[in-house]
Order: C-alpha cells, then sequence, then structure tokens
C-alpha cells in the first residue's frame, strides 16, 4: 500500500499550471494555426486537464484537513453554471440553424445527460471515494458509448469488442471491491453512481454522433451547456450556495478549485478536445481516454489517497477492455 503526503501548495501549482495552459490555448486558438504537431502536443495537456479534474472536485468539497465547505450538489452547479455561462455569447449564432427548435430534445439530453447530472453523480461519489478510483472508472465510457450504440441505434458490435466489454466489466468490479483500501470498507454505492455517470456519456455521444451530426462540435456544446444552465442555476440557489460565501472562511478558497474545474476543466476543454479533433484525428483525440487514468492516480496518490498494488492491476484490465473495444471501434466508424 501507497500512500505520500504533501502540502497543498500541490494543488495551487496545478491551478496556475492549469491558467497557463489556458492561456496558451487561447493565444493558439487566436492566432488560427494550423500545425498538427502542436495539436499532438494539446493531447498531454488536454489529459493533464482532464484527468485532475476529479481532485479538483474533491478539494471543492473539503480543506486539507478534511473539513467540509460546498456540498456535492453546490460543487456540481458552481461548475456548471460557470461552464455554461462561457457559451452563452455563442448562442445567438446558433439560434439562426433552421433545425435548431427540432433538435432542442436532443440538445437536453447531451446537456443534462453528458454534462449536468453527471457533474452531479461525480461529486456525491467523491464525497467517500477517492479520486483516483473516480478517475480510473471514468475510463469506462468507450465500452458503454459502444454497448448504447448497439443496443438503441443499432451500431454493429464486434466479438472483439464483446470481449473488451466483459474484460473492461471484470475490472470495475474488481476495482469496486478495492475501491476504499484505507478502511476496507465495500463503496458499492459511489461507485456505481461513476458507473451511471459513464452510462450517460454514453448515451450523450451516440445522440451526438446520430442524432446532431448536422451541427459542428461547438454548436454542439453551446446547445448542450445552454441547456444546462437554467437548472444549474436554480440548483446553486436551491442548494442554498450562497449561504456558504457568506458563514464559511475557507470558500474563497474552496471556489478557485470549482472555478478551474468549470471554466478550464469543463468549457475551454471541451474547445480543446474539439480542436484537436479537427486538426488530427478522431483516433488521435480518443487517446486521451488512457492517459486520464494515470493523471488521476498520480495525482490521488501526491494528494494522500492510499492506492495498493490490487487497484493497478485492476486498473490495467480496465484499459485493456477499453482499448480492445475502441480500436476496433475507431476503424470501423472513422
Amino acid at each position: 500500500m501507497y500512500k505520500v503526503g504533501i502540502s497543498g501548495g500541490f494543488i495551487n501549482k496545478l491551478l496556475i499550471s492549469h491558467f497557463c495552459v489556458m492561456l496558451i490555448v487561447v493565444f493558439r486558438l487566436h492566432l488560427h494555426m494550423q500545425k498538427k504537431s502542436l495539436s499532438y502536443l494539446l493531447i498531454p495537456l488536454l489529459a493533464c486537464i482532464w484527468g485532475s479534474s476529479f481532485i479538483l472536485m474533491k478539494r471543492g468539497m473539503f480543506t486539507w484537513d478534511g473539513a467540509p465547505v460546498f456540498s456535492a450538489a453546490q460543487v456540481a452547479s458552481i461548475r456548471i453554471s460557470l461552464a455554461s455561462v462561457v457559451f452563452l455569447p455563442l448562442l445567438p449564432k446558433l439560434l439562426k440553424h433552421k433545425q435548431f427548435i427540432k433538435d432542442l430534445p436532443y440538445f437536453m439530453i447531451v446537456g443534462w445527460g453528458g454534462n449536468l447530472i453527471p457533474a452531479f453523480l461525480f461529486t456525491y461519489a467523491e464525497q467517500s471515494l477517492d479520486s483516483a478510483i473516480a478517475g480510473i472508472m471514468n475510463s469506462f465510457t468507450p465500452i458503454f458509448t459502444i454497448l448504447i450504440g448497439y443496443l438503441i441505434f443499432k451500431s454493429t458490435i464486434s466479438k472483439q469488442q464483446i470481449v473488451g466489454t466483459l474484460i473492461g466489466f471484470t475490472g470495475i468490479l474488481w476495482l469496486i471491491s478495492l475501491s476504499h483500501p484505507a478502511t476496507g470498507k465495500f463503496q458499492l454505492a459511489p461507485a456505481l453512481t461513476i458507473l451511471l455517470a459513464t452510462l450517460l456519456y454514453g448515451i450523450s455521444l451516440n445522440t451526438i454522433k446520430h442524432k446532431l451530426n448536422k451541427y459542428n462540435s461547438i454548436e454542439i456544446a453551446t446547445g448542450g451547456f445552454t441547456m444546462a444552465l437554467l437548472p444549474a442555476l436554480i440548483g446553486f440557489y436551491f442548494f442554498d450556495t450562497p449561504a456558504v460565501f457568506r458563514n464559511n472562511m475557507m470558500a474563497i478558497s474552496s471556489f478557485k478549485y470549482v472555478a478551474i474545474l468549470g471554466l478550464i476543466g469543463t468549457a475551454f476543454a471541451v474547445i480543446i478536445f474539439n480542436r484537436i479533433i479537427a486538426q488530427t484525428t478522431a483516433v488521435a483525440a480518443s487517446t486521451i481516454t488512457y492517459f486520464i487514468p494515470i493523471i488521476a492516480v498520480a495525482i490521488g496518490i501526491a494528494d494522500g489517497e492510499r492506492f495498493v498494488w490490487q487497484q493497478l492491476l485492476a486498473m490495467i484490465v480496465i484499459i485493456m477492455g477499453v482499448l480492445l473495444v475502441n480500436i476496433k471501434f475507431k476503424r470501423r466508424n472513422y
């Protein structure tokens, strides 16, 4: 069993690095540079952003000594509210699209199933589950994407993908049984919550592919986050988030982490991902899926979370399953 304790300065440095990445990306997009080699360099940077989002959720809810600040629901509400506001200036252009009103139900599926509801599910799970485990389980999204595509949208599925799915499920079940090595408790509920979030991701991705393929990636993100904005704002006040700012002296400190999570880890990450796909290939962009668990585990260990060697083996099993599923899927569809 491994445990490494470090000071809060680590995550503060992480925040600074996130800001630097954002500035570099925004500057690059402004210049409209077209070199593919630079886009490939953005892949590990984006993996770092998404891989660190799990610890940012945790730091939004708890101080370094474990004292509660924002609740799980409050962190999710703040995160989606901030991310949605980023896309508001792009809404007028989307409203001019002739099919937008007709496609509102699909945008709601993407906004709620791909962003809003998973944000609440992940923060709920991380109240008792280590951020490293959450990061590993998030890699199950490609498998659910394949299954939903096959069961609902009648996409084809190969024997290799079936085998990969079974291997992935085996790794997930093993990981659930090891989900809290510090106490040895079986953390079934939060683990299943994350699985539900990845299932919703799979539904959202298939909706984008089969129902919203007439829109470009920025328009899809704008429509989805627009549909998520109102319920996120309602949640912000319903869960009495302003009271935390008034009564908890650590609120501003924790808000920094949630702000980075919403603005960079959610909104700007989508923009970066879209640009990677546009200038390289979807196959290249999909490699982010395999980097995220590694980043999440590394940051979790550095943050003092416990990690046992059996969890490493379970992670390898999951990634093997995802790899088997994803390689065939990408070759068949792109």
